[in-house]
């Protein structure tokens, strides 16, 4: 019996663990930018590696510039900044949600 139960969930757990290596995060670092500016990084991450990011630079009026580079990027202005003043935790992206990501659809990333 115990067998057939640890065979069941062996069955159930290796396709959800092969399948998290699929799975497409992003989360965001903030740094200052004067006068009155701001910068946002969207890391789109999977398997633990950034595969693309996302730079808006916004002003007081969100006024914003869009930048997409693929892979890890930080201008060097944020880079002599040090850490980010703001943080927010990977979160994963619906499959379906994934072809609505320009960081993604760019770079060939995902399907449209």
């Amino acid at each position: 019996m115990r067998a057939a139960w640890w065979g069941l969930f062996s069955a159930l757990l290796l396709p959800t663990a092969a399948s998290a290596q699929d799975v497409t995060t992003v989360r965001t670092e903030t740094f200052p930018r004067p006068p009155y500016s701001g910068a946002t990084y969207y890391v789109y991450e999977r398997a633990g590696r950034t595969i693309c990011t996302k730079l808006a630079v916004c002003n007081k009026f969100d006024q914003c510039e869009t930048t997409y580079v693929a892979g890890a990027f930080r201008a060097s202005e944020d880079n002599a900044t040090g850490n980010p003043y703001g943080t927010t935790p990977a979160v994963p992206i619906a499959p379906a949600s994934l072809g609505k990501h320009v960081c993604l659809t760019r770079f060939g990333l995902v399907q449209r």
